[in-house]
């Protein structure tokens, strides 16, 4: 079992693809990539908002700041299995996630009904901050097939493709129940994630075949396909801590 590494920041791009594009680029990266010791799991993300939707609607005004907080594990939760309650920040195209661990229980106790978690320390008091400030609430549960894999020579290069991505608005935990909708049926995501940056024979392979980068959010999109593009709001804002953020996120993952 691998080290558990609660901070990291990296850059993370998203492409688009059919399952016909997936199929010829994962073929086409053939000799440079292997099986991810996780290769193939469903994740499991719970997105938290306030009750106006604060985090999603200023996410889709595109600013250059822009945080999350969710809720993740690896399989269908029971009361005692792990999750991650993570904060996600984008500054520029850099990701910074930092992350404390909780049984799945403890967890829903938590953002749910306040009763306070015994974790300690800078993360825990941040993910503290943002659910008073912006009064979260379980906000939507998106789930996915991801098929991932590292590169054979640069270490910090992980490529994933996320298909099957389905979503659940009501009665919303970390348990899929067979009620979640589907999103963009048949669309598959492929994401790069590396600390530096991209190896010449990965940006061969995204010039041969065409591919360019996305800004596509699942939990965006969701909101946008039900509630309309907002208007004349861009969210809550919330302080910038970047230069905090760099000192404090480990560069692995």
């Amino acid at each position: 079992m691998s080290e558990v590494i609660d901070t990291f920041k990296r850059v993370e791009d998203k492409y688009l693809l059919t399952p016909q594009q997936a199929q010829e680029v994962r073929a086409a990266m053939r000799g440079h990539i292997h099986q991810d010791a996780y290769f193939r799991y469903t994740v499991h993300s719970l997105y938290y908002d306030s009750p106006q939707h604060d985090l999603v609607i200023r996410s889709l005004s595109k600013p250059d700041y822009k945080v999350k907080l969710r809720a993740r594990c690896y399989e269908q939760p029971e009361d005692d299995t792990m999750v991650f309650l993570e904060t996600k920040k984008k500054y520029d195209d850099i990701v910074y996630k930092k992350r404390i661990q909780l049984t799945e229980k403890e967890a829903r106790e938590y953002t749910e009904q306040g009763i306070p978690h015994t974790v300690t320390g800078n993360t825990a008091e941040e993910i503290d901050y943002m659910m008073n400030y912006y009064h979260l609430e379980p906000a939507v549960l998106i789930l996915y097939d991801r098929e991932c894999w590292s590169s054979d020579t640069e270490k910090d290069v992980r490529i994933t493709f996320d298909s099957n991505i389905r979503y659940r608005l009501d009665n919303v935990t970390l348990k899929e129940t067979g009620e979640e909708k589907p999103l963009r049926k048949g669309m598959v995501i492929m994401e790069v994630k590396a600390m530096d940056r991209y190896p010449l024979w990965l940006v061969r392979i995204l010039s041969e075949n065409k591919l360019y980068k996305s800004s596509f959010s699942k939990y965006g999109t969701i909101y946008t396909e039900t509630y309309g593009r907002p208007q004349n709001r861009t969210g809550r804002a919330y302080e910038y801590t970047g230069e905090k953020e760099k000192r404090l996120c480990s560069v692995q993952y």
